[in-house]
């Protein structure tokens, strides 16, 4: 037991609802929609130069994709939306007619290949995934790709399930600065404009291919792989705040193996939400970099989260909407494991109680892994993120650190290359145990409602009492804890202990730990 409060709970709290609504970090929806990825169509690569005039946002582009399919297959549909000008495109060098419904674009293939190398040439004036704003007293432009309105401005398969690699060359004028998914290969200055080129050398989904062109100012930082962070100008003393990235990254490559991709950089800015997880470049709000908390650093809380997801969503892709918690349950519970491995257990047992307890009920008793869904924005709730994370914990104390950690690894290392579903996550961690992991996903992961935490107070004896009914035996002997409270005193006490018995005469209050419960 321990006598110590948790602090910072409404700050964490709105954190996380900055991150959980509308994609980690998307704009308002804009109406793209597009089109189903096909089967057997895998978008390898994109390679892309766009010309864009950061005052109007009218962008001329050309997007060469690396394209295999199968043979049988007579049209590609690709996500672009509709208001951009289809000027030109090519299969394999030559000329195609074209057919654009909505924010699709269908291209004929040639029968009997098994690849193509499709190019698109277009041009227009954004209405979605790109944007315009100020902050720090300059303007900024900036994409936010989730779920799929990077087809605002890049044509490909807008799906979790087909992620791709990109090679970006961006022509703005020379005066600003350009940040984008990827390590920066060039950039070079002439004739009034600037071109930059990014490669990402690792798939990607491409809700997370994304670019910022503002005033930035870069501060590099000594790691084991290069370290960039790109603020306005006028804040970048404000870069010290995330002075522990490497120490982040070296956590996490400890956890779940190497970083994926050759660089990693941090954007400034002036997105609604709190940070979006773009690969190797993750965005990060304007106007938190400067935002303070008792004994908290609100932009490095955000920026190990988005980090967390250059394992988990990024390299580790969930197989449909359905399976999100697979992304940002992860960032959720493995920043708390962050945390504990830098600040000491004490700082993680805060950040754990934390998550467990800013999530409201209707949110809690919600299917993690929904049976449907009409649109991905129905998806991203405090469900797959809180709930998310403590499932996490609940498999860990389940299994025990000695498989748990190990298993993450490996489902890191064997789905690097093929989208994650929740049933390949269970088998993986069944492998792992050599136990039947089916009650625990049925009852936490796929049913609906929580179970009970029943406790009774007996204030002639001041003992406290608890059981739980519901959780058809998956909480048996699984060592979590609850936080207890009295008056201004408070404890940690092992759940399974089933009485306490605190000094006061008064009821207190208890709250599972990293477990969603209701409490009677």
């Amino acid at each position: 037991m321990e006598g110590t409060g948790v602090h910072g709970a409404v700050w964490w709290g709105c954190v996380l609802l900055l991150l959980a609504v509308a994609g980690c970090g998307s704009e308002a929806d804009d109406g793209v929609v597009a089109p189903a990825p096909q089967p057997g169509v895998d978008v390898r690569q994109i390679e892309a130069e766009i010309r864009l005039d950061p005052e109007t946002l009218r962008l001329g582009a050309r997007a060469a994709l690396d394209v295999v399919h199968p043979d049988t297959l007579p049209t590609l549909a690709l996500g672009l939306d509709d208001v951009l000008e289809v000027r030109t495109v090519r299969v394999d060098g030559e000329v195609v007619p074209h057919r654009r419904e909505a924010d699709a674009l269908y291209i004929p293939l040639d029968g009997g290949k098994r690849a193509s190398q499709v190019e698109v040439v277009y041009r227009g004036v954004p209405e979605t995934g790109a944007y315009r704003a100020e902050a720090a007293g300059q303007s900024v432009v900036y994409t936010d790709g989730w779920p799929d309105r990077t087809a605002g401005w890049l044509p490909g398969v807008h799906h979790p399930s087909d992620p791709a690699r990109l090679d970006l060359t961006l022509v703005v004028p020379e005066a600003v600065e350009v940040v984008a998914s990827g390590v920066q290969v060039l950039d070079s200055l002439g004739g009034g404009s600037r071109h930059a080129r990014f490669v990402l050398d690792e798939d990607s989904p491409l809700y997370t291919l994304a670019f910022a062109v503002a005033d930035f100012e870069i501060v590099s930082q000594a790691a084991s792989v290069p370290v960039r962070h790109a603020l306005l100008a006028a804040d970048a003393p404000l870069a010290s705040r995330l002075d522990r990235t490497p120490a982040v990254l070296d956590t996490l490559a400890a956890l779940f193996g190497p970083y994926p991709y050759d660089g990693y950089a941090t954007v400034q800015v002036p997105m609604r939400y709190a940070g979006m997880e773009n690969a190797a470049a993750p965005f990060l709000r304007a106007d938190l970099y400067g935002a303070t908390a008792t004994g908290r650093n609100p932009i490095e809380e955000v920026n190990i989260h988005e980090a967390v997801h250059q394992w988990w969503g990024n390299a580790v892709v969930p197989a449909d909407w359905r399976d999100l918690w697979l992304a940002e349950g992860p960032a959720t519970y493995f920043t708390v494991e962050v945390y504990a491995r830098l600040d000491g257990p004490a700082a993680g047992r805060r950040h754990l109680t934390v998550m467990s307890r800013t999530i409201e009920r209707d949110d809690a008793v919600r299917a993690l892994v929904p049976p449907a869904y009409d649109d991905p924005e129905a998806v991203l709730t405090r469900t797959v993120y809180n709930k998310g994370g403590a499932v996490l914990h609940l498999l860990r104390l389940t299994l025990g650190d000695d498989v748990f950690w190990p298993a993450m690894r490996q489902v890191v290392a064997d789905f690097a290359d093929r989208p994650l579903a929740t049933a390949d996550f269970q088998q993986a961690l069944e492998a792992a145990s050599g136990r039947s992991l089916d009650d625990l996903f049925r009852v936490w992961v796929f049913d609906e409602g929580l179970p009970t935490l029943r406790t009774r107070w007996d204030r002639d004896t001041r003992t406290l009492a608890w059981e739980i009914e519901g959780d058809e035996g998956t909480l048996d002997r699984v060592p979590f804890e609850l936080y207890v409270r009295q008056g201004d005193e408070a404890w940690f006490v092992p759940a399974t202990d089933g009485v306490f018995s605190p000094p006061g005469g008064g009821r207190p209050e208890v709250e599972p730990v990293g477990i969603l419960l209701d409490v009677d």
